[in-house]
């Protein structure tokens, strides 16, 4: 029982942070065993409510996705926050930081910044990386607390130094631009790009792709690694009609061999990131998981 609900809950799971989305042609093969379903949906859907009745944190969380999506269940916003509030209640921080974004659109509650700001910062400071991340946007807007752009960066950077894709390129662009009161330093703008295009970042793809084409500060352009980081771009998720124009342009600058053996380099970067996204996935569903009555 405790093993089926745990795969129920994998097929439902709606991520709450900026995911590397966009073309199947970078996303994790399957693995076969995953494809065979041994539950219908409507069993798994009794399963998840049952276990959200129950007290399960995981459960909570995914039934408040459902009912904000219509998966499996009528689209409810009111439910999606009351289920949201539970996971909360039960000290899961994913669930503190959802309902800040409840109060911060208002959804299934009144809109409100200063209840957005105190659940969102309720998530970072039990160091969930998109808390951190949303709380420092919230600093820098000056919503729903006093503008402090110094400290927005410095929850910026807790973010990044937790993984978080947006944060490292976030980072990358304050650092390029020298804005928010950071003095400008291309070379960490650089590594920051660097380290979340690898991560699977589209944007920090699309930055990458920016600089080759121009030149690295004090260097020469590199139309190839142009063209290889515009189209992993484009592969992650970001916008084609951005990118395309750019694409067929460099393609054209290179010639047919070169294109060719960027493609290739493509590929082969594109196989490495399913093997690694693959193999952090197994590692992820084989560890230990909570107790489920």
């Amino acid at each position: 029982m405790r093993k089926t609900l745990h795969m129920v809950l994998s097929v439902f799971a709606i991520s709450f942070f900026p995911a590397f989305g966009g073309e199947e042609a970078l996303r994790p093969p399957d693995r076969p065993q995953q494809q065979q379903q041994t539950v219908t949906p409507q069993q798994a859907v009794a399963m998840i409510v049952d276990a959200a009745e129950k007290g399960n944190q995981a459960a909570m969380l995914n039934l408040g996705s459902m009912y904000e999506r219509g998966i499996g269940v009528p689209r409810n916003y009111t439910k999606a926050f009351d289920w949201y509030m539970k996971a909360a209640d039960s000290g899961l921080p994913e669930g503190f930081y959802n309902i800040g974004v409840c109060y911060e659109i208002g959804m299934g509650v009144t809109a409100d910044e200063a209840k957005a700001f105190e659940y969102f910062e309720r998530s970072a400071g039990m160091g969930q990386s998109q808390g951190l991340y949303k709380l420092a946007s919230l600093y820098f807007a000056g919503l729903g607390v006093e503008r402090n752009e110094a400290w927005g960066v410095e929850l910026l950077k807790r973010a990044a130094g937790m993984g978080h894709q947006n944060a490292i390129n976030d980072l990358g662009v304050i650092y390029h631009e020298g804005a928010f009161g950071q003095a400008k330093d291309l070379t960490q703008a650089f590594a920051r790009f660097s380290a979340a295009a690898e991560l699977g970042n589209a944007g920090a793809m699309k930055n990458l792709a920016v600089i080759y084409r121009d030149g690295p500060s004090g260097g020469e352009p590199d139309p190839a690694l142009a063209l290889k980081w515009y189209t992993l771009s484009k592969l992650a998720g970001y916008p084609a009609e951005a990118v395309d124009p750019l694409i067929a342009e460099l393609r054209t600058a290179l010639g047919e061999e070169s294109a060719a053996a960027v493609a290739r380099e493509v590929q082969a970067w594109v196989e490495a990131f399913q093997k690694r996204a693959a193999e952090a996935s197994a590692a992820n569903q084989a560890a230990p998981q909570p107790a489920v009555d």
